[in-house]
């Protein structure tokens, strides 16, 4: 065994501050809440490049004593406690005096300060957590940090930091955080020089959101007001319309503090239950003002989780107030359509001085291209079978091209063959209720027909083929996808109404950063202002909240994803999801004709063994088999 040792103070330091000092994020939170406990009415954030080049907090607060502004970058060193008693009641955010520290080790860091009755404020620098220069300077009431170089003696936590604007989404989710956490102090944030946030400070939450988010989600909110067992909760919820695909919309406070809280979550989700689809998250903004003494904040380092002394309690004040909340609201949505005029609609009519000014909206007409056809040689497909043996299905080859674009608008898939199917139908006499699938010459299978709306069985060379027609469709629109890609041959749908989508500021700025790849792969985005994106078109066509869902699952590949990634990977893991999403769905009825394209096309493909994301599309029993488990034969 090695010998023990003292820890070097120099990587003691490093060690403690990356406890606290994460990334960029971390140290604006660290420096955040310090103002906010200062008593500062506005503050000031000013980043260059994601935050790891450049960090400017400033405040009007209560400032710092010329014979503590060196005091305070030692570690533990706090005016927040006094003594291990005031652990038991916390009342303000910071409270173990490890930020300061923390950052200084790991970075360049600027100090100015003054307080109200000192004549002359402090100028202290501090780099690697040593103190280079302390002198006396002129300058306003308050605190003003400057960090530069952050991590630039531990290289390989560099390594671990995203691209710049994805750290600047970080840093814009915390001050948001506290933006919405204290709305009676105004916040300004300024990335590379330009003004992103501002708020009034009217200690208005409604002011903050409109500041945030826009008027609309504004509108979206119900106001909640609510006390119980002690508990007294405040805030706005989103009504059920406004739900997300993910959870970014969620914000909590306990006594003015971030946090996150899996109780928490758990009971506003189930106040939402039966109100809200599948895989769909509400948007709330909770305040719970709690004593003190019934709460422990000291549970992890970044001070973000919280312990308390009665969760069931907690759970349920929650649960009823956010409950009691939505159903003091209507919840019919109410539908106003544009006046139509023939195949044009009047979207705004100005009547003033009658003077008519109509803005019309064309209906657009996409053309499929031609189709080009190319023979190729026979070849066999690999089928897993019921038996374990892998059955040889020939039939002849032709080259992806051929496939038409069809595929990329699922709303005119089939339409050709749906209509002279009815055509056909509609000349008949006497049309059967029980319709049994003719097999058209020039088919070398046969649709027998489809089990649970979600299964095709075809009959094919002595296999009965059971098909998934999700799989089957999904790994088509797949393939064509790929395929445009690699020709550069996108082909995207314009939307006759654009998709206007609210995000948070961590997807925003993933939006932005990745504008290139997104119109790779069918998308065109422009920035709609207040954290909004405009989505005027589509790699395929989809319904608006399927779009939606879509583009917060592909921004979640692109958090998700690392610098070392190739980009192609990443696109082809984005067009899985389109696919799949745009892909006919489970639980569908297909007439005949659908399935005998579906079923035709992918017969043509060279590997129809699984989808995208490796279900198998087919399975299947031969004649042999199914015989001899009727003990036809032995």
């Amino acid at each position: 065994m090695k010998k023990i040792n003292i820890l070097d103070p120099k990587i003691s330091n490093m060690i403690a501050a990356g406890e606290v000092v994460e990334r960029p994020s971390s140290v604006v939170k660290e420096l955040l809440e310090n103002a906010i406990d200062a008593g500062a009415q506005a503050v000031t954030v000013e980043i260059k490049k994601g935050g790891i080049t450049y960090i400017r907090v400033s405040d009007n607060g209560s400032g710092i004593d010329q014979e503590d502004a060196v005091i305070a970058f030692q570690r533990h060193a706090t005016s927040k406690i006094q003594v291990a008693e005031d652990l038991d009641a916390i009342t303000t955010l910071g409270f173990r005096g490890e930020a300061l520290a923390s950052i200084s080790a790991v970075s360049h860091v600027e100090l100015i300060t003054k307080t109200s009755y000192s004549a002359e404020g402090t100028h202290v620098i501090v780099k690697a957590g040593k103190i280079i220069k302390q002198e006396s300077i002129g300058c306003p009431q308050g605190t003003t940090v400057v960090v530069r170089n952050l991590f630039y003696n531990t290289p390989a936590r560099m390594k671990f930091l995203k691209k710049d604007a994805t750290e600047a989404g970080y840093i814009s989710d915390i001050i948001n955080r506290m933006i919405l956490g204290h709305p009676e102090i105004s916040f300004k944030y300024i990335n590379n020089g330009k003004e992103v946030t501002f708020t009034p400070g009217d200690n208005n939450l409604t002011s903050c959101v409109y500041a945030l988010y826009g008027k609309d989600f504004v509108k979206s909110m119900i106001p909640i007001d609510h006390f119980d067992g002690g508990i007294k909760i405040t805030g706005l919820v989103g009504k059920a319309d406004t739900a997300r695909a993910n959870r970014n919309f969620q914000s909590f406070f306990i006594n003015g503090r971030y946090i996150k809280s899996k109780i928490l979550t758990y009971a506003v989700e189930e106040a939402y239950k039966n109100m809200l689809t599948v895989k769909r998250f509400p948007t709330v903004i909770l305040y719970l003002n709690i004593n003190p003494m019934l709460i422990d904040v000291n549970v992890h380092p970044t001070k973000m989780e919280i312990k308390f002394s009665d969760e069931k309690q907690v759970y349920q004040t929650v649960y009823w107030a956010v409950k009691n909340a939505l159903y003091s609201q209507k919840h019919v949505p109410e539908v106003t359509l544009p006046k139509k005029k023939g195949h044009q609609y009047i979207l705004n009519t100005d009547t003033k001085n009658n003077d008519f000014k109509d803005e019309w909206v064309q209906e657009q007409i996409r053309v499929s291209k031609p189709v080009v056809l190319h023979t190729s040689k026979e070849s066999a497909y690999n089928i897993p079978s019921q038996g374990g043996k892998t059955p040889n299905i020939k039939t002849q080859s032709v080259s992806f091209q051929e496939q038409t674009t069809a595929f990329n608008n699922k709303q005119n898939l089939y339409d050709a063959e749906l209509k002279y199917s009815q055509t056909t139908c509609d000349n008949k006499n006497n049309i059967e209720t029980n319709f049994v699938p003719v097999v058209s010459n020039h088919l070398d299978f046969k649709i027998i027909g489809q089990v649970f709306n979600t299964y095709i069985i075809v009959e094919k060379d002595g296999e009965m083929l059971l098909i998934d027609q999700h799989a089957a469709h999904e790994r088509l629109m797949y393939e064509q996808l790929m395929l445009n890609r690699k020709n550069h041959q996108v082909v995207p749908q314009t939307l006759l109404v654009p998709v206007v989508i609210i995000l948070s500021d961590i997807e925003f700025n993933i939006v932005k950063e990745n504008m290139e790849f997104f119109k790779n792969i069918g998308f065109e985005v422009e920035d709609f202002g207040n954290n909004s994106i405009v989505i005027r078109q589509t790699p395929v066509d989809f319904q608006e909240q399927e779009l939606k869902d879509l583009f917060i699952e592909i921004i979640e590949i692109l958090q998700k994803s690392n610098k070392k990634e190739v980009i192609m990977n990443i696109e082809e893991r984005a067009l899985y999801t389109v696919a799949c999403k745009a892909a006919i769905k489970a639980n569908k009825t297909m007439h005949i004709k659908e399935m005998e394209k579906l079923i035709g096309d992918l017969l043509k493909m060279q590997n129809i063994n699984t989808c995208p994301h490796g279900r198998p599309i087919v399975i299947s029993m031969s004649k042999y088999y199914i015989e001899k488990q009727f003990k036809r034969i032995q």
